[in-house]
């Protein structure tokens, strides 16, 4: 069974239009960051992009909304047979809370999605 930091963790934060998403390891080291539109073209280049930085870690992507706009970005990333969990957006508001100085930004957002995965991955609900 892998561990923790076998993972790239991926944090998305959902809009209609685009996504924004951040990567990480599990000791929150920043490894990248992407704007992909809410399409498939979109999905590939997440997809790419990744892949280009996985190394050979096991991706696991983490998604704030997967019931209506990250729906579809949710069932590429199961058909492509990648883990992808469900964020609850009270836990990554209480990770954006937990700062100094609140920020609130698409990136930022998607920071706090990845680091609530990261560090509760075995208790969210995988989709």
């Amino acid at each position: 069974m892998p561990q923790k930091t076998d993972y790239i963790y991926v944090g998305m934060d959902i809009h209609k239009e685009t996504h924004t998403a951040v990567l990480m390891t599990y000791m929150e080291e920043r490894l990248g960051k992407i704007k992909i539109t809410n399409n498939i073209a979109g999905y590939r280049r997440l997809k790419a992009y990744v892949e280009k930085i996985q190394g050979n870690r096991i991706p696991i992507y983490g998604l704030e909304d997967v019931s209506h706009y990250g729906r579809d970005l949710a069932v590429y990333l199961l058909d492509q047979e990648y883990i992808v969990k469900e964020v609850n957006s009270a836990l990554s508001c209480m990770e954006r809370n937990s700062y100094a100085t609140v920020k609130k930004n698409d990136e930022w957002d998607a920071r706090c999605i990845c680091s609530v995965l990261s560090r509760r991955s075995d208790s969210l609900p995988t989709w």
